[in-house]
C-alpha cells in the first residue's frame, strides 16, 4: 500500500502544476523551480521567442511595449487604436501621437484644419487639402466637412462663398486664379464710414463711392475742383480759382484752358478715371499684340511645339502602358494579399479553437484535481478512524480483560463485516468511478500538452508573418507613389487630349458640312425619281375623281330636298313687328335717361352713408342684369337656330359648288397631262368630261334658284328676329322699372342724412367724413355703366357684352366692399339697432387663432345709478344656432366680459380691473383674443393730451379638450350692437342691445368696418348720427401712414404741379411690409412705363422711356436690401442727367444702371397698385408679369422732396389711415422642402409644456417642429401622412388618417409629469411619462428650436407646406401667437404667402363626403355639374376605379382616377393624336374642352395642314389661355386677361368662323376678335394633337415655351357638340389620378413603355438597378435585344422576378422569389449584374445567379432598352409573359448613371413621367 499511497500523494501536486501551466498560457508563468517536461522540450527565454509585446501579455521588468502597442493600466500590452494613421501611442491612455496623413485627434480619427477625409462615414484613411476652391494650389478654408454628399467650406477671414471661390466683402482678388489671394480693400480711409468694411470692386480692388471729395483707384487724390491731401490729412477743399481748375495737391490755380463740364458730379469723374485706366490697358494689350511675330520663326516655333507634343504624347502612351502594367501587378499583389490574409484568418481561427479546447481541458483537469484531493482527504480520515478503532479495541480488551484469542476472534468478525461493507454496491461503484476519472485525467493532460505544442508553433510564425506584412506595406507605399505620379501624367495627358479633341471637333464639323452637302445631292436625286412616277398615276386618279363626282351629285340632290323643307317652315312671318320694336326701344331709352338723371342727382352730397344701401342695390342690379342676360340668351338661342339653319344650307351649297369646280379643274389638268399618244384614253376622258360639264350646267341652274329663295328667306328671317327683339325690350323695360324702385329709397335716405349731419360740427369728424366721401365716390360711376350694359340687351347678339358687364359689376361690388371695410367711422346704436357684418377673413383662419379689435364709447352713466353701467350686448360671431362654436362681447355687472364657446360650455372672462362706468367719455380700444383654448381681453384707454395710455388685461382658459372654433361658412353670422328679432342669443350673451358708439378695427390680419355689412336692422338715419372722433394722440400717430390691403392703390395726377423733372429727378417713399411681392410705384404713358416692384423681398426697377434697345431692368442682384421684414425702409429712386437710374435703400446705394439718354415722359403716378385695366394692358403685360398690388404700410411719399397726402387725391381707392400692427404680424410661414426657421426663447419642452400650430401639406413626410437638449429630443413630424410626437424617444402617433390632404389641421402637444399627449384636430392620443416619480426636472434654457426642418436632424426630411398660428406656454410671457418675423434665423422661407393647393379630391367633390369618383348630377336648369368633367375625349379605355385587384397585390391595379379626364405632361412631347376627322374645318368649327393645370406654358390643342400654313391652336402662355389661327397670311390671336393655371377645372370653348374667332371661358368670359376676310382657302390635312405636338411641329406658329407639352389634366374634348374619341396614338398620357402623388414613373394597365436610346451594352458587361412598386404580379420590367438574336429580359411572373439572357449561344436564366411579396404596396430594389456569361439577380438583398455558356466571339452591342413594357413584335414565345408592367418605377440607374425618363428617346402609351400615385 505504500507505493500506491505515494503515487496518490504525488498525483494532486503534478495535476496542480500542469493546470497552472495551462492556465498561464505562456512559458513565463511557470514557477522558477519547476523543471520542463521532456515532452515539451527545453524552455527558451522570453526575449528570444517574443521580440514584441503581444495583446494581453505583461511585459518583462524594465521593458516597454513594442511599436503599435501601449502599456495599459492593467499592466498588459494593448494595441494602439490609431485608424492606421500612426503606430505610436501614449502608455496608460492609449492616445495616439505623431499622426500621419494629415490626421489628428486622440486616435487620429479626424483631419487637420484645412483638410478633409477620403470617406463619408467612419475615420479617414487619408486626408487631403480642402477643395476651397482648389485642393492643393488654392486652399483658403479654415476647415471643411461633408454634408448631404457635398463639401462645405468654412472660409478664412478674407474669403467667402460655398467653396471660398470669391473674396469676402472688404477684400478683392480672384481665388480661382492660381497664385492669387484676397487682399484687403485700400480706399485710403475715404469710403463710407457707415460700412463695416471699405467698399471696392471684388476683383480689381478699385474703390467705389469715394467720399470727402476724393477720387482715384484707391481714393488717393482729391477730385477735380478740389485740392489737398486725400490720404493722410484728408482735407480736400474746394479750389479758390473762380470755378477754374487748380493743382490737386497745392491748390494753385491753373490756366483757364481747362473747363470742367457744369453739373457733373462724382460719378462723371469716376467714369473719366475708368476710361483713363481702360485706355492704358488697351495700349498695353496693343503693344503685346504687336510684339507677336507672324513670320517664319513663329511658324518654325509652332512646328517645334507640335513635334514636342507628339513626343510627349508618345512618352505618355509609354507611361500609360507602364501604369496598366503596374495596375495589373497591384491587382496580383492584392489577390495574393487577400489569400494571405484569409490564411492568417484561418490560422487565427484554429488558434482560437485550440485555446478554447485548452481552457476546457484546464477546467476539467481542475475539477479532477479537486475530486482527487477530496479522495485523499477522505483516505486520511479513514486511516485516522482505523487507528482510532485500533486504539479503542485495545482499550476495550484491557477494560474487559479479554484474551488475545477473543480479540483475534473479534478482529476476524470485524474483518468480515468490513469485507461485507466493501462488497456493498455503493462503495464498489465509487471505487470504479475513481479509477475511471484518474484515467481520463491522464488523457486530458496528454491532450493539453499537445495543444500547448501547437500553440507554441503558431506563435513562432508570428514574426515571419509580421515581417511579410511590413514588406507588403512598403510595396504598397511604393505603388501609391507610382500611382500619384501616374495620376499627374494622366492629368497632363488629359489636358493635351482636350486640345486634340478641340481640333478633332473642328475636323468633324468640316466633315459634317460635307456630309450635309452629299445628303442634299441625294435628296435632289430622290426627288427627281419621285417626279417621274407622277405621270403613271394620273389615269387612275382621273377614274377615282369621276367616281367621287357622281357621289357628290347625289349629296346635292339630298341637300336640295332639305333646303326646300326648311324654306317651307320660314313662310309665316309677320311684317308689322319692326315699327313696334323701334317705338318701344325709343321709350325704353327715355326711361333709362330719366333713371340716370335721378341717380346722378341723388349722389351729389357724396357722404359716407351712401354705403348703407348701395351695397344691397348693387346685388339687386346684378340680379336684374342676370335676368336680362337670360332673356337675351333665350332670344339669341332662337335667332341662332334660324341663323345656323340658313348658314348650314349655305355652307353645303357653297361646299358642293367648290367641290364641283375643283373636280372640273382636276379633270382639265389631268387631261392636259395625259400622254397624247394614248388616243383611246383621251377620247374616253373627253366623253366623261362632257357629261360632267352638262351635269354642272344643270346644277348651276338649281343653285341659282336656291339663291333666289334664300334672299327671300333672309327678309323673313329679319322679321323673325325683330319679333324676338320685342320680347327682349319688354323684359328690359321691366328691369328698368325695378331699378328705379330700388334706387328711389336710396336717394331719400341720402337726403335725410345730409340734412341731419349739417348741424353737426366737429373737425375730426369732418376729416373722417371727407375721407369716406372720397372712398365711396366711385359709386357715382356705377349707374352709367349699368345703363350702358342694359342698353346692350336691346341689341341682336348681346352675349359677349352682357357677360363682360356682369363681371365688371362683380368687380365693382368687390371693390366697393373693400372700400367700405376701410371706412373708419363709427355707428351710433340705440339699443334696438343691429348690423350684420361681412367677416371678410377666411373662417379657416379663425379656427385656431381669433383676434378682434374695436373702438368703444359707451354712453355716460348718470350719477343716481349706483349699480354702474347697464348690462348690454356688444357683438356676436359664431353659429346661427347659437348653441356652440361662438365668441362674443358684452357688458355685465359694470364689467366688460369676453365670452367664447368651443363645443360644450362657455368661458367668461370679465375685465373687472376697469369698470365700464369709469371709462372716459371718448373712444377706448378693446381687443379680444383667443389662441387655442386660451383667451384674453385687452382694454387700452388713451389720453387726450399725450401719447400715454392705460392698459388693462384679463386672461382665461377653456377647461375642455377642444381648441378649435369650428365655424361653417354657410352657418356663420357676425352681429354688432344687437341682433335681429328672429335670432336667439346664447344665455351668456342674451342681453339688451348696445347703446353708444362702436367702430370695428381689425379681425385677425384684416381691416374691417361696420360699413361692410350684409344687413342693417332698425337703424334710423335721423337719430343714429355717428360719434365724433376726438383728436387723440393715438389717432394722430395713426394718420401719419397709409395702409394698403392688396387691392387698394393711390393715384397722383399731374405730379409736376408741385415739382418739375430736372437734371436730377427723385422719388422717395417709406414702406413696411411682410409680403414677398408687390407693386410700389408705377407710371405709364402709352407704350412707355416705369415700375418699382418688390419680388421675393428685393427691389426691381423696370422702365422704358422709348429706348431703342427696349426696356431696362435694374435689379438688386447682390441682395443687399431685403425689405419684407415688417420694418420701415426708405426707398429712393434717382434719375440722373436723363441717362442714369440709381436705387437707394435706407440711404445706402444699392444699384445703378446707365441707359440711353431720354427724359421722363410721365405726369401721373400710381402708388401701391393700379386699376386692373392698367395692369392688364398689353404694353405692361409683355414686360411686367407681376400684377400683385402692395400689402402693407407706406408713408412719406415725395417727388422732388415735395410731400403728397395720398388720401387727398381724388382717385385714391381703398387706402386706409394708419398702420395696424396686427396686419403686419407674420403668423404663417411657407416651407419649400429646403427651408426652416429658428428661434431661441425660454421654453421648457420637457416639463409642464403645451403648444400647438396649424399645418397644411400634400407631402406625406416632413419635420414640423424640432428641439434638442443634449441627447433629449422633442420633435413633431409627419410619417407617411400620420403625425408623430417624439419626446425623449417615447413616440405618440396619430390614428391611421392621412393628414397630407392639403387641408388645414391643428396639432396640440402637451407634456406633464404624468403623461405625453398629442391632439390632431379633435383626436386625442397619449402615452405615460416614463420619468414619472423619478424627480427629474429639465431646466428651461435658451436653446434653439426649429419649424419646418432642422440642419442638425438629418434623420428627418424638411417639411413642404404651410405652418401657421403657432403658440407655446412660455416662462417669460403669456401665451400668444408666434410672430415668425421676429425669429432670428429664416432660411428660404416665405412669411406671407402659403401656396398650398387643395387635393384634387377636395376640389372636385366638395358636395359628397365619401365620394370616390365624380357624380354625373344635373342641376335645376339642366346644366351639367361642374364638379367633374364628362365625356371621353381621348378614347383611352382605361379601366374604372373599381376594377378587380390582382390576387397577389395589396394595391389596386387601377388607382382612383377622375372619370374621363387624362393627365398630360412629363415629357416635352406628351400627347394624343387623332386622325383627321371627316368634318369640314373650312367655314365654322366649335371645340370645347375642360382643363386643370398649374403650369404657366404648354400646348393644349393643335391642328394644321402639312406645311403648317393653315393652323388652329389653343395653348397656355404665362398662365393665360391663347386661341390663335390664321386668316390668309395673318394670324388672329385672342388672349385671356385672367390667369387660369390655378389648379381648378375650367370650361373652355373656342370657335373659328371664317375670319372671326371667339373664346369663351367658364361661360362668363367671352372674348371675340376678327380680321378682314380673305379669299384664300383654309385646308386642314394633318391629325389633331391634344396635350402636345410631335417633335418639330408648331414651332413655325407658336412661341417655343408653349410648344412643349401641356402639364395638367384635360377632359371632354368635343367638336360641334360631339365627343372626339379613339386616339390613333398616345404618348405619355395617363388617367388624371386623385389623391397624393410622389416622384416616380407610373405605367398604367392600358400599356406603355419608355425607350432609352442605346443606353448600355447588352452583350458583355453592365449593371442595372431600379426600384419598383408593382400593382400587378406579372409584367415586363426591362427588355433589350440586338439584331442577331441576343437579348436581355427582366420580368415578373406571379411575384417571382426572372432574368432571361441570350448571348448568341443559347438562352439561360435565373430567378428570385422574394420572401416579402413585391406586391405589398412598398418600394423594392432590383439589381441585375452581367459580366460576360455570368448573370446575377438581386431582389431586396436576396441574390441568385447563373453561369451560361461562354461566347468565344462576343460582340459589343448598343441597342435601345425598353422599360415597363415592350412591343409584341419584338418578343418571342420563349419570353412570355409579354404583358406590360403595371405600377411605379423610380431611381433607374445603368452602370452608375441615373437615367431620366423625361429625356427618353420615346415614351409610348399610358405612361406618366415623374408622377406616381401614392395610393
Amino acid at each position: 500500500m505504500a507505493p500506491s499511497s505515494a503515487r496518490r500523494a504525488r498525483l494532486p501536486l503534478w495535476l496542480l502544476w500542469a493546470a497552472a501551466c495551462a492556465a498561464a498560457g505562456d512559458r513565463d508563468a511557470r514557477p522558477p523551480d519547476a523543471a520542463p517536461s521532456p515532452a515539451r522540450g527545453p524552455h527558451r527565454p522570453p526575449a528570444a521567442s517574443q521580440p514584441r509585446g503581444a495583446p494581453g501579455t505583461p511585459p518583462p521588468a524594465a521593458q516597454r511595449c513594442g511599436a503599435g502597442f501601449f502599456l495599459a493600466q492593467s499592466g498588459e500590452c494593448t494595441p494602439c487604436v490609431c485608424n492606421g494613421n500612426s503606430d505610436e501611442c501614449l502608455d496608460g491612455s492609449g492616445f495616439c501621437v505623431h499622426c500621419q496623413r494629415n490626421t489628428t485627434g486622440e486616435h487620429c480619427e479626424k483631419c487637420l484644419d484645412g483638410y478633409i477625409g477620403d470617406s463619408i462615414r467612419g475615420p479617414p484613411r487619408f486626408c487631403q487639402p480642402c477643395p476651397c476652391p482648389l485642393p492643393y494650389m488654392a486652399n483658403f478654408a479654415e476647415s471643411c466637412y461633408r454634408k448631404n454628399g457635398a463639401v462645405r467650406c468654412i472660409c478664412k477671414e478674407n474669403y467667402a462663398g460655398p467653396n471660398c471661390e470669391r473674396c469676402a466683402p472688404g477684400y478683392y482678388g480672384n481665388p480661382l486664379l492660381i497664385g492669387s489671394t484676397c487682399k484687403k480693400c485700400d480706399c485710403s480711409g475715404n469710403s463710407d464710414p457707415n460700412l463695416i468694411f471699405e467698399d471696392c470692386d471684388e476683383v480689381t480692388g478699385q474703390c467705389r463711392n469715394c467720399l470727402r471729395n476724393t477720387t482715384g483707384f484707391k481714393c488717393e487724390r482729391c477730385a477735380p475742383g478740389y485740392y489737398g491731401d486725400a490720404r493722410i490729412a484728408k482735407n480736400c477743399a474746394v479750389c479758390n480759382c473762380g470755378g477754374g481748375p487748380c493743382d490737386s495737391v497745392t491748390g494753385e490755380c491753373l490756366e483757364e484752358g481747362f473747363e470742367p463740364p457744369t453739373g457733373c458730379d462724382k460719378c462723371i469723374w469716376d467714369l473719366i478715371d475708368d476710361l483713363r485706366l481702360a485706355a492704358l490697358s488697351i495700349e498695353e494689350s496693343k503693344s503685346g499684340l504687336l510684339s507677336v511675330s507672324s513670320g517664319a520663326a513663329a511658324h518654325r516655333h509652332v512646328n517645334e511645339l507640335n513635334s514636342t507634343i507628339y513626343l510627349l504624347k508618345t512618352k505618355l502612351s509609354e507611361r500609360e502602358n507602364q501604369y496598366v502594367l503596374r495596375k495589373i501587378q497591384i491587382n496580383n499583389a492584392e489577390n495574393t494579399m487577400k489569400s494571405f490574409l484569409s490564411d492568417v484568418e484561418e490560422l487565427a481561427e484554429r488558434e482560437n479553437q485550440a485555446l478554447r479546447r485548452g481552457k476546457l481541458a484546464q477546467k476539467e483537469s481542475m475539477d479532477t484535481i479537486n475530486h482527487a484531493t477530496q479522495l485523499v482527504e477522505q483516505a486520511h480520515d479513514m486511516r485516522d478512524k482505523i487507528q482510532e478503532i485500533n486504539n479503542k479495541m485495545l482499550y476495550y480488551g484491557e477494560e474487559h480483560e479479554l484474551t488475545a484469542e477473543e480479540i483475534s476472534e473479534k478482529l476476524v468478525l470485524a474483518q468480515k463485516m468490513l469485507e461485507e461493507i466493501r462488497r456493498r454496491q455503493p462503495f464498489f461503484t465509487q471505487r470504479e468511478l475513481v479509477d475511471e476519472e484518474v484515467d481520463e485525467a491522464h488523457e486530458l493532460l496528454n491532450q493539453a500538452e499537445s495543444w500547448q505544442r501547437l500553440s507554441n508553433d503558431t506563435r513562432s510564425l508570428f514574426p515571419v508573418v509580421l515581417e511579410q506584412l511590413d514588406d507588403y506595406n512598403a510595396k504598397l507605399s511604393d505603388l501609391q507613389e507610382s500611382l500619384d505620379q501616374a495620376l499627374d501624367h494622366v492629368r497632363d495627358a488629359e489636358d493635351m487630349n482636350r486640345a486634340t479633341a478641340a481640333r478633332q471637333r473642328d475636323h468633324e464639323k468640316q466633315h459634317e458640312r460635307v456630309r450635309e452637302q452629299v445628303e442634299g445631292v441625294n435628296v435632289s436625286l430622290k426627288t427627281s425619281l419621285d417626279s417621274l412616277t407622277t405621270p403613271r398615276l394620273t389615269l387612275s386618279e382621273l377614274d377615282d375623281t369621276v367616281k367621287n363626282a357622281s357621289g357628290i351629285y347625289a349629296e346635292i340632290d339630298g341637300a336640295k330636298n332639305e333646303l326646300q323643307g326648311k324654306l317651307a317652315n320660314l313662310s309665316n312671318l309677320r311684317h308689322d313687328l319692326v315699327q313696334e320694336a323701334v317705338d318701344h326701344a325709343q321709350n325704353l331709352q327715355q326711361e333709362a335717361d330719366e333713371l340716370s338723371r335721378n341717380l346722378h342727382s341723388s349722389d351729389m352730397n357724396g357722404l359716407v352713408q351712401k354705403a348703407l344701401d348701395a351695397s344691397n342695390v348693387y346685388e339687386n342690379i346684378a340680379n336684374y342684369v342676370n335676368e336680362a342676360n337670360e332673356t337675351a340668351a333665350w332670344a339669341l338661342n332662337i335667332t341662332d337656330r334660324i341663323y345656323d339653319a340658313v348658314s348650314g344650307i349655305d355652307t353645303q351649297i357653297i361646299y358642293h359648288k367648290d367641290e364641283s369646280e375643283n373636280l372640273l379643274n382636276q379633270a382639265r389638268e389631268l387631261q392636259a397631262k395625259t400622254d397624247p399618244s394614248n388616243d383611246e384614253a383621251v377620247a374616253d376622258t373627253n366623253r366623261r368630261v362632257d357629261g360632267a360639264l352638262a351635269r354642272k350646267s344643270a346644277l348651276r341652274n338649281r343653285l341659282n334658284d336656291a339663291i333666289k329663295r334664300l334672299q327671300a328667306t333672309e327678309r323673313g328671317d329679319a322679321h323673325q328676329r325683330l319679333g324676338q327683339s320685342k320680347l327682349i325690350t319688354e323684359e328690359a323695360s321691366k328691369t328698368t322699372v325695378e331699378v328705379q324702385q330700388a334706387a328711389a329709397p336710396m336717394a331719400d335716405n341720402l337726403t335725410n342724412w345730409s340734412q341731419n349731419l349739417q348741424s353737426f360740427d366737429s373737425s375730426a369728424y369732418n376729416t373722417a367724413v371727407d375721407s369716406a366721401q372720397d372712398a365711396v365716390r366711385n359709386l357715382t360711376e356705377v349707374v352709367p355703366q349699368l345703363l350702358d350694359q342694359l342698353r346692350t340687351v336691346e341689341q341682336k347678339r348681346p352675349a359677349s357684352n352682357v357677360s363682360a358687364s356682369i363681371q365688371r359689376i362683380r368687380e365693382l361690388i368687390a371693390q366697393t366692399r373693400s372700400v367700405a371695410s376701410k371706412i373708419q367711422v363709427s355707428m351710433m346704436f340705440d339699443g334696438q339697432s343691429a348690423v350684420e357684418v361681412h367677416p371678410k377673413t377666411s373662417l379657416d383662419d379663425l379656427k385656431t387663432f381669433t383676434s378682434l379689435s374695436l373702438y368703444m364709447k359707451p354712453p355716460p352713466v348718470k350719477q343716481p345709478e349706483p349699480a354702474g353701467a347697464a348690462d348690454r350686448f356688444v357683438l356676436y360671431l359664431g353659429s346661427k344656432h347659437a348653441k356652440k362654436e361662438y365668441m362674443g362681447l358684452a357688458i355685465k355687472n359694470d364689467n366688460l366680459v369676453y365670452v367664447y364657446n368651443l363645443g360644450n360650455k362657455d368661458v367668461e372672462i370679465p375685465l373687472d380691473s376697469k369698470p365700464v362706468s369709469s371709462w372716459p367719455a371718448y373712444f377706448s380700444i378693446v381687443k379680444i383674443e383667443r389662441v387655442g383654448k386660451h383667451g384674453k381681453v385687452f382694454l387700452t384707454v388713451p389720453s387726450l393730451s399725450s401719447t400715454a395710455e392705460e392698459k388693462f388685461i384679463k386672461k382665461g382658459e377653456f377647461a375642455g379638450d377642444d381648441s378649435l372654433l369650428d365655424l361653417d361658412p354657410e352657418d356663420t353670422v357676425f352681429y354688432v350692437g344687437g341682433v335681429p328679432a328672429n335670432f336667439k342669443l346664447p344665455a351668456s350673451l342674451n342681453l339688451p342691445g348696445f347703446v353708444g358708439c362702436l367702430e370695428l378695427a381689425t379681425l385677425n390680419n384684416d381691416v374691417i368696418s361696420l360699413y361692410n355689412f350684409k344687413h342693417i336692422y332698425n337703424m334710423d338715419p335721423s337719430k343714429s348720427v355717428p360719434c365724433a372722433r376726438d383728436k387723440l394722440a393715438f389717432t394722430q400717430s395713426r394718420a401719419a401712414s397709409y395702409f394698403f390691403d392688396g387691392s387698394s392703390y393711390a393715384v397722383v395726377r399731374d405730379i409736376t404741379r408741385r415739382g418739375k423733372f430736372g437734371q436730377v429727378t427723385r422719388f422717395d417713399i417709406e414702406v413696411r411690409t411682410p409680403a414677398d411681392n408687390g407693386l410700389i410705384l408705377l407710371m405709364v404713358n402709352g407704350s412707355m412705363f416705369f415700375s418699382l416692384e418688390m419680388r421675393n423681398g428685393y427691389l426691381h426697377v423696370f422702365y422704358d422711356f422709348g429706348f431703342s434697345n427696349g426696356p431696362v431692368h435694374l435689379e438688386d442682384t447682390s441682395k443687399r436690401a431685403q425689405i419684407n421684414d415688417a420694418k420701415y425702409h426708405e426707398i429712393s429712386v434717382i434719375y440722373h442727367n436723363d441717362k442714369k437710374m440709381i436705387l437707394v435703400v435706407d440711404r445706402r446705394h444699392v444699384k445703378s444702371m446707365d441707359n440711353e439718354k431720354m427724359k421722363i415722359p410721365f405726369t401721373d403716378i400710381y402708388i401701391g397698385g393700379a386699376p386692373p385695366e392698367i395692369l392688364q394692358s398689353r404694353t405692361l403685360r409683355a414686360h411686367l408679369p407681376l400684377d400683385i398690388n402692395f400689402r402693407g404700410c407706406m408713408k412719406g411719399f415725395q417727388f422732388q422732396k415735395k410731400d403728397f397726402n395720398l388720401l387727398e387725391q381724388t382717385e385714391t381707392l381703398g387706402v386706409g389711415y394708419g398702420c395696424p400692427e396686427d396686419s403686419l404680424i407674420s403668423r404663417r410661414a411657407y416651407f419649400n422642402g429646403q427651408s426652416f426657421i429658428a428661434s431661441v426663447q425660454k421654453i421648457s419642452f420637457f416639463d409642464g409644456f403645451e403648444g400647438g400650430f396649424n399645418f397644411r401639406t400634400l407631402q406625406p413626410n416632413g419635420l414640423l417642429f424640432y428641439y434638442a437638449s443634449g441627447a433629449d429630443v422633442f420633435s413633431i413630424s409627419l410619417d407617411n401622412g400620420t403625425v408623430v410626437l417624439d419626446v425623449k424617444g417615447i413616440k405618440v402617433q396619430s390614428a391611421d388618417k392621412q393628414y397630407n390632404d392639403g387641408l388645414s389641421h391643428l396639432v396640440i402637444t402637451s407634456v406633464s409629469p404624468a403623461r405625453y399627449e398629442l391632439i390632431v384636430d379633435k383626436s386625442r392620443l397619449g402615452s405615460k411619462n416614463p420619468t414619472k416619480g423619478k424627480g427629474e426636472q429639465t431646466q428651461a434654457g435658451e436653446k434653439k428650436f426649429y419649424f419646418g426642418g432642422s440642419p442638425i436632424s438629418p434623420q428627418y426630411a424638411n417639411f413642404t407646406g404651410c405652418i401657421s398660428n403657432a403658440y407655446f406656454t412660455r416662462l417669460d410671457r403669456d401665451v400668444e401667437v408666434e410672430d415668425f418675423q421676429r425669429y432670428s434665423e429664416k432660411v428660404h422661407t416665405s412669411l406671407y404667402e402659403c401656396p398650398i393647393e387643395s387635393s384634387p379630391l377636395f376640389l372636385l367633390y366638395k358636395k359628397g363626403k365619401n365620394s370616390s369618383k365624380p357624380k354625373a348630377s344635373q342641376n335645376k336648369k339642366g346644366e351639367k355639374s361642374k364638379d367633374a368633367p364628362s365625356g371621353d375625349p381621348a378614347g383611352l379605355k382605361f379601366p374604372e376605379g373599381n376594377a378587380p385587384r390582382d390576387a397577389y397585390c395589396h394595391l389596386s391595379n387601377s388607382p382612383r382616377a377622375i372619370e374621363h379626364a387624362y393627365q398630360y405632361g412629363g415629357t416635352a412631347n406628351s400627347r394624343q393624336e387623332f386622325e383627321h376627322l371627316k368634318r369640314d374645318f373650312g367655314e365654322k368649327s366649335q371645340f370645347s374642352i375642360r382643363l386643370k393645370t398649374r403650369s404657366s406654358h404648354g400646348m393644349i390643342f393643335y391642328v394644321s395642314d402639312q406645311e403648317e400654313n393653315d393652323f388652329m391652336t389653343l395653348f397656355l402662355a404665362h398662365g393665360r389661355l391663347v386661341f390663335m389661327f390664321n386668316v390668309g397670311h395673318k394670324k388672329l390671336k385672342i388672349r385671356s386677361q385672367e390667369k387660369y393655371n390655378d389648379g381648378v377645372w375650367h370650361d373652355v370653348i373656342f370657335i373659328r368662323e371664317k375670319s372671326s374667332g371667339r373664346l369663351i371661358i367658364d361661360g362668363l368670359r367671352v372674348l371675340e376678335e376678327s380680321l378682314p376676310p380673305t379669299g384664300a382657302a383654309w385646308n386642314i390635312k394633318g391629325p389633331i394633337y391634344l396635350g402636345g405636338v410631335a417633335p418639330g411641329r408648331a414651332v413655325k406658329n407658336v412661341q417655343i415655351n408653349s410648344v412643349y407639352s401641356f402639364s395638367g389634366c384635360l377632359g371632354n374634348l368635343q367638336l360641334n357638340g360631339a365627343s372626339i374619341t379613339s386616339a390613333s396614338q398616345t404618348f405619355s398620357v395617363t388617367p388624371c389620378f386623385e389623391g397624393p402623388m410622389e416622384t416616380g414613373t407610373y405605367f398604367s394597365t392600358e400599356g406603355g413603355y419608355v425607350v432609352l436610346d442605346e443606353s448600355f451594352n447588352i452583350g458583355l458587361k453592365f449593371e442595372i438597378a431600379f426600384e419598383v412598386r408593382p400593382r400587378s404580379s406579372s409584367g415586363t420590367l426591362v427588355h433589350g435585344h440586338s439584331v442577331n438574336g441576343e437579348y436581355l429580359n427582366v420580368h415578373m411572373k406571379k411575384g417571382q422576378v426572372v432574368v432571361k439572357v441570350n448571348n448568341g449561344i443559347r438562352d439561360f436564366s435565373t430567378s428570385v422569389t422574394p420572401k416579402q411579396s413585391l406586391c405589398d404596396g412598398r418600394w423594392h430594389r432590383i439589381t441585375v449584374i452581367r459580366d460576360s456569361n455570368v448573370v446575377q439577380l438581386d431582389v431586396d438583398s436576396e441574390v441568385n445567379h447563373v453561369v451560361g455558356p461562354l461566347n468565344p466571339k462576343p460582340v459589343d452591342h448598343r441597342e435601345p432598352v425598353f422599360v415597363g413594357g415592350v412591343p409584341e413584335s419584338l418578343l418571342t414565345p420563349r419570353l412570355a409573359p409579354g404583358r406590360p408592367f403595371t405600377g411605379c418605377i423610380r431611381h433607374f440607374v445603368i452602370d452608375g448613371r441615373p437615367v431620366s425618363f423625361s429625356k427618353a428617346a420615346l415614351v409610348s402609351g399610358a405612361v406618366s413621367i415623374n408622377s406616381c400615385p401614392a395610393a
